[in-house]
């Protein structure tokens, strides 16, 4: 389970690095993330930093390095979260810029349907978005993805230690909601 949980934490931030661009009048991609209290009582691990190297976004996966450079990465962010108190529940918020609107996509497709099998649920309130999920009795991780032009968005939950650490999917839909929110006049 601890290995499904860093498996959902690998894709989230594979996903997060194939995400999004916008004008220079939009906020910076560090104010494109969630916030300390936004998520579940989660709180960033370390101020977000913006990543422009894509090598570097990859993380030495030469497929993940080929697939972002055809997308067009521009930088991302990718911020770990973490629960007080509590090692077992995590989370992500991750926020990439593409060269288009077809590169954010194309990036959230595939991590919806890769690194799974994964079952999706509904995100009724934010159009296009994607709810995907795996879990099992020791563990697992959720997340949401949506993409605004060339910007795609992903906020992630993983635990350990039992279904007591679980985040749930309202909750996760909440935290999303109000990022997409922030972000979408942006």
């Amino acid at each position: 389970v601890g290995t499904t949980a860093a498996a959902v934490l690998c894709l989230a931030l594979a996903c997060g690095a194939a995400y999004a661009s916008g004008a220079a009048s939009s906020p910076p991609l560090t104010q494109r993330v969630l916030k300390a209290g936004e998520f579940a009582g989660m709180k960033p691990s370390k101020p977000p930093a913006v990543v422009r190297s894509v090598a570097a976004w990859a993380q030495g996966n030469k497929s993940w390095e080929a697939r972002f450079r055809k997308e067009g990465f521009v930088a991302g962010v990718g911020e770990q979260l973490v629960t007080p108190g509590n090692s077992n529940r995590y989370g992500l918020s991750l926020v990439v810029e593409l060269s288009s609107a077809a590169g954010a996509k194309a990036e959230l497709t595939w991590d919806a349907t890769s690194n799974g099998p994964w079952q999706n649920f509904k995100v009724p309130a934010i159009p296009g978005a994607i709810g995907f999920e795996e879990s099992g009795p020791g563990g697992g991780g959720r997340n949401v993805g949506f993409t605004i032009g060339p910007y795609a968005y992903v906020v992630g939950a993983g635990w350990q230690g039992g279904a007591k650490n679980a985040i749930s999917v309202n909750t996760l839909r909440a935290a999303a909601l109000l990022l997409y929110h922030r972000v979408n006049g942006a």
